[in-house]
């Protein structure tokens, strides 16, 4: 994407005085992209750094853009993408986007420096490929992957950015859009805008020449022209050239077919300078088809998490390090197949592996606490000897101190003064006289009570009496009840407050593993409170979907006042393999290595022998039964 341009409209520049849009205060500028000018900011409700991206082009195309890229975002979820958490139109800043505060920086500013060492490529590689197979299986095709458009965190966690050229079935009309401000030295040249004409290709293109410019430290040629040798750079790459060239092939048809797969590709063409950057894993000497994936928990969250949860990381490697290594689970489907009756003989030795991918699982369960303190209403007293007026602003009601209460336990709604509120008033119902009517006598100090009187005759009179009143001993007058005889009351300011606690779970995508053994063999990895709005937290999808939970439920007078986040996570291999010229699946589930597929894996004969044994014994048995009636 061009970005010397000239815009043909800018965005006003936000400054302290006029720092704010609906539910959000910018700070300073961080950066200025094509299409908009992004501001570090802060919601202002719930107090969550955020980053705005603020449309600097006004031009229909640029504003179709702009709006396609939030659409999107909007409604892909993947660790690998930059979320859009909100968005919307402002009468002074015109079109806007929010995202989280990542803490990254474009991949075009690292490169800047120098190339990358190949264990980084290989691994900014796969987590790209990864988004970009899951926005291909959305119908969604970036058309812009290039290293201004790829955010890498410190931890190693790589985003992928910027769908304003993005072609899906909603994508507006851009063949109008003149070729410089699309086309770069990252662009398949069969890339063309026109509607309807897009494909995997196109990416994996564009993967293959940010690849090579991570590897080289130079961006690459021109799409079509001869792709210097990576050897040249340093011999070490020379595997990796077969791999780039046929990513960034002048065919598309030549390409691989997902960007996934190039990216294995790369990574086991890159293994011996792998191993180099390792320690816990020599991948020279896996299967050729063997991978090992890291989970985002472990990219976003590995360095900063304690040693519960290194220590499992740790195991989990050696394990894959272990059964990845050439003929290991060729053996252990051996042993498995001695040790059971009606299983496959010699396992091991029927299959053709194609594919070998070890990797963690992560179950989330977060524990939330919400207050609620309502807005402030005055509430009376009666006055007593020790009140004074206060001369003290009322802090904000979030400013002040409610009562102690365990961790994470739910306090039933109740009343909280606010300090500095009080004042002394006169009592509206005595006007400061102390003393108000009886309510009784109405101030005549006697009651007239009528009695009913019978006469010898029968008839019956009524006769009236009077007498003292008892409500105020005939005086006519009593304390007057609302400031109980003090002719003042005190006024303040109040509001009610409460807790309640709720517990949220997920987990990574698990539909199509087996469930049941993963659960058996969870381990704790971390438990511990949390801050929901730090933007680490963000970088993991299944948790950044619990947070996005918790914090929705929170508004103008609740507030996310606590989160603790317990982690559990199990170890699996999952193997892709050829049985009978048939692809089969099975399972290697946790440190046992517990062995889980289908049918295929047992014995046909042995089966087909015990069913004819068993119906042959229903059979005599039934007979035996009927003889026995008889």
């Amino acid at each position: 994407m061009n970005t010397s341009r000239a815009p043909v409209g800018s965005a006003p520049r936000a400054t302290e005085a006029t720092a704010e849009l609906p539910n959000y205060k910018l700070h300073e500028r961080l950066s200025q992209e094509e299409l908009a000018t992004v501001y570090r900011a802060s919601h202002l409700t719930l107090d969550r750094p955020v980053q705005i991206h603020l449309l600097r082009r006004h031009d229909w195309i640029s504003a179709s853009r702009f709006q396609l890229a939030a659409r999107l975002a909007a409604r892909l979820s993947h660790p690998n993408l930059v979320p859009v958490i909100d968005a919307g139109h402002d009468d002074k800043y015109g079109d806007y986007l929010v995202t989280p505060q990542l803490d990254a920086r474009p991949l075009s500013a690292i490169l800047a420096e120098g190339p990358l060492p190949a264990f980084q490529a290989a691994r900014i590689a796969s987590q790209i490929a990864a988004a970009l197979d899951y926005l291909h299986s959305q119908d969604v095709f970036h058309r812009d992957v290039q290293p201004a458009n790829i955010l890498v965190a410190a931890e190693g966690l790589a985003y992928l950015s910027n769908l304003s050229l993005a072609a899906s079935p909603d994508t507006p009309d851009l063949s109008s859009i003149d070729e410089a401000d699309y086309l770069t030295p990252y662009s398949a040249p069969e890339q063309r805008l026109t509607k309807g004409e897009a494909g995997a290709a196109l990416d994996v293109y564009s993967l293959g020449a940010v690849v090579y410019h991570m590897l080289a430290g130079e961006i690459p040629p021109a799409p079509g022209t001869e792709l210097p040798s990576l050897a040249g750079h340093d011999p070490a790459l020379a595997p990796a050239d077969r791999v780039v060239r046929r990513m960034v092939a002048t065919n598309p048809s030549v390409r691989f077919q997902t960007a996934a797969a190039a990216a294995a590709a790369l990574r086991q063409a890159l293994r011996s300078q792998i191993d180099m950057a390792t320690v816990d894993m020599e991948e020279s000497r896996w299967e050729a088809s063997a991978e090992w994936l890291d989970n985002p928990v472990e990219t976003a969250l590995g360095a900063t998490l304690d040693e519960g949860f290194k220590d499992f990381l740790s195991r989990a490697r050696k394990r894959a390090d272990d059964l990845h290594r050439r003929d290991v689970i060729r053996r252990q489907l051996n042993r498995w197949s001695r040790d059971g009756f009606f299983r496959r003989r010699a396992l091991g030795q029927l299959i053709t592996p194609e594919q070998i991918v070890s990797y963690n699982v992560y179950f989330f369960d977060l524990q939330t606490l919400y207050e609620s303190r309502s807005l402030t209403e005055a509430r009376t007293r009666p006055y007593r000897p020790e009140d004074r007026n206060s001369n003290h602003a009322s802090p904000d009601i979030w400013a002040v101190a409610v009562p102690d209460a365990p961790p994470f336990e739910a306090v039933v709604a109740c009343e909280v003064p606010i300090p500095g509120s009080t004042q002394i008033i006169t009592c509206p119902e005595c006007a400061g006289a102390t003393v108000v009517l009886c309510k009784d006598c109405k101030g005549t100090g006697t009651i007239e009570k009528v009695h009913k009187i019978s006469n010898p005759d029968k008839s019956i009179v009524s006769e009236t009496l009077t007498s003292p009143c008892a409500a105020c001993n005939g005086y006519g007058k009593q304390k007057c009840p609302k400031c109980q005889g003090a002719g003042k009351l005190v006024e303040e300011q109040a509001f009610t407050w409460a807790r309640r606690a709720k517990l949220l779970s997920n987990t990574d995508d698990i539909d199509d593993l087996p469930q049941i053994a993963l659960k058996r063999r969870l381990e704790l990895v971390f438990d511990g409170e949390i801050n929901p709005y730090e933007g680490r937290w963000h970088s993991v999808a299944p948790l950044a979907e619990l947070l996005r939970a918790a914090i929705g439920e929170a508004g103008e007078h609740t507030r996310l006042t606590a989160a603790s986040l317990k982690i559990q996570s199990a170890t699996l291999t999952e193997m892709d393999f050829l049985l009978e010229e048939k692809p089969q699946r099975l399972y290697l589930v946790g440190f046992d290595n517990e062995l889980i597929g289908d049918w295929a894996l047992l014995n046909p004969e042995r089966l087909f022998v015990a069913a004819l044994v068993a119906a042959l014994t229903l059979i005599v048995l039934i007979i035996l039964a009927v003889v026995f009636v008889h």
